[in-house]
């Protein structure tokens, strides 16, 4: 009768593989919290642009209006504003960038601490992972001193 694979191992895979699970929903998660709020500022920022470059405007007609003249002072102000605006905007631009580049980093070195090291060569050649007591191919028992180490 072929030996039967030892349940703690069983158990341990599937918990390795719950846990990894659960910090992949963890690192996405965050990532859209983190999106969603930039972007929420984002909006009101483009509607604040939005609404300055529209008092500007009238600003501009009413003083060409009912004064025969462009009053330069209250246009660069104006403008300066939206300029401000316009340099949060790119911020929170920077910051979503930001955002999703730590959530890949996060994601690449949570697979990289998920790869199972390997610390034997079965008889059959195939490569056993720590915490394997039998070959993924062959299903034969490990016996570590047997097996070739690496």
């Amino acid at each position: 009768m072929a030996d039967i694979p030892d349940t703690r191992d069983l158990y341990g895979r599937l918990k390795s593989g719950v846990n990894k699970g659960l910090r992949i929903v963890n690192i996405r998660s965050k990532e859209a919290y983190g999106t969603i709020l930039i972007k929420n500022r984002l909006r009101s920022l483009k509607k604040k642009r939005r609404d300055s470059a529209l008092d500007m405007g009238n600003t501009v007609y009413r003083s060409y209006k009912y004064k025969g003249e462009l009053n330069q002072d209250s246009i660069m102000v104006k403008c300066a504003e939206i300029d401000n605006i316009e340099r949060e905007m790119d911020k929170c631009e920077e910051e979503l960038r930001l955002v999703h580049l730590n959530a890949q980093k996060a994601l690449g070195s949570l697979k990289a601490l998920a790869k199972p090291a390997v610390i034997a060569i079965c008889e059959c050649g195939a490569e056993v992972t720590r915490g394997s007591n039998f070959c993924p191919v062959c299903s034969k028992k490990v016996d570590y001193p047997k097996a070739v180490k690496r």
